[in-house]
């Protein structure tokens, strides 16, 4: 019953965070949306509309002529091939429908499937978010691209508290020496530039590789800032504990080192811990985000929320095109809902408050 208390009182405080719990939801539905992407995706990241380059969105409408019809879109055509002009065609009209039959893929990463969550009845493509240089559907390639953005924030975090917990943990419990040439190499790998650090890390690395390879040196790059932080941070925490009378009675039985640390004093900093990967994820995404908009990171055929905004840095794009841009507003949303909810989690947790 007294943990139940504990439990309900942060649970309360956060509840009343209205933006903290619309935070969440946000991140809950794209997270969710990671194990359905080619049933909400309409097509394949890498499907070519040869003849809809730079087409702009496309407008639902339902009434035609004064006559509800339900959700359709008009076709649009290309009018001028160089300058990528469209015009609309009220003629031909492109009716939506849902659960709608397309390209295969697998539900759940496992489960063969071939229905969308919509499509049209004459196949003809509908892009919401309008398509790229190349015709290909922006939505599609960020549904797609959510699987990179959003897991490589957390894996990255996670390798870090793993480093940080070891090199700043045995750092502070030993002590002495140790602990000295830890926390000097901790210290001058913070005064580092952070994103001139991951320029250095991403030009040692091989370039002919496979995606599954770069994902992990990507992942394992953008997670060296954070483990000297982490390091930093958890070696004065395990100073703060290790005198504590739990830990010197596991001393006296004998126990080894590794598991005092893991076992008796970092359960107790465990809150600190979930804040920490709670607000460190979001400068994850954006490292991901900043080197594949550099071309520096994930690359084709792979898919990214930075490497869709590569094709935005020239200034004739976004002026012509600026629904290009639209893959960095969702990665705004991204990490504004984590500082949010971060910050309201802080909150809730906090014994203080």
């Amino acid at each position: 019953m007294f943990a139940g208390t504990l439990l309900e009182i942060p649970y309360l405080k956060f509840r009343r965070n209205r933006l903290g719990v619309a935070s969440l939801a946000i991140l809950a539905v794209f997270y969710a949306g990671l194990l359905f992407e080619g049933f909400l995706a309409p097509y394949s990241p890498g499907l070519k509309f040869k003849t809809k380059s730079f087409q702009p969105p496309h407008r639902i409408h339902f009434f035609h002529e004064g006559k509800f019809v339900g959700p359709f879109v008009y076709e649009y055509v290309q009018t001028n091939p160089i300058f990528k002009e469209y015009r609309t065609d009220r003629a031909a009209i492109n009716r939506i429908r849902f659960f709608a039959e397309g390209a295969p893929y697998r539900l759940f990463f496992l489960i063969p499937a071939t229905v969308h969550l919509f499509g049209t009845d004459t196949g003809a493509p509908v892009f919401l978010f309008g398509a790229d240089s190349l015709g290909r559907d922006i939505f599609s390639r960020i549904v797609y691209g959510a699987k990179i953005s959003l897991s490589i924030g957390f894996v990255s975090i996670f390798l870090a508290l793993a480093g940080g917990i070891l090199i700043g943990g045995l750092a502070g419990y030993a002590g002495g020496v140790p602990d000295w040439i830890a926390m000097r190499a901790v210290e001058i790998a913070i005064l580092l530039p952070t994103f001139y650090l991951f320029l250095f890390l991403r030009s040692i690395m091989p370039t002919d590789i496979s995606p599954a390879r770069k994902f992990f040196y990507i992942t394992a790059i953008l997670a060296v800032p954070s483990m000297v932080g982490s390091a930093r941070s958890i070696r004065n925490w395990v100073l703060s504990l290790k005198n504590s009378d739990y830990v010197c009675s596991a001393v006296l039985s004998g126990a080894p080192r590794l598991a005092i640390l893991l076992r008796h004093i970092i359960p107790q900093i465990r809150n600190i811990l979930i804040l920490n990967i709670t607000l460190s994820v979001p400068g994850a995404i954006l490292g991901e985000a900043g080197l594949s908009f550099l071309n520096l990171g994930i690359t084709e055929p792979s898919v990214s929320w930075g490497m869709l905004m590569n094709s935005a840095m020239d200034i004739n794009v976004l002026i012509g095109y600026p629904w290009m841009l639209i893959p960095a507003a969702v990665i705004i949303v991204t990490v504004f809902s984590f500082f949010a909810f971060g910050y309201a989690l802080k909150d809730a947790l906090d014994p203080k408050a």
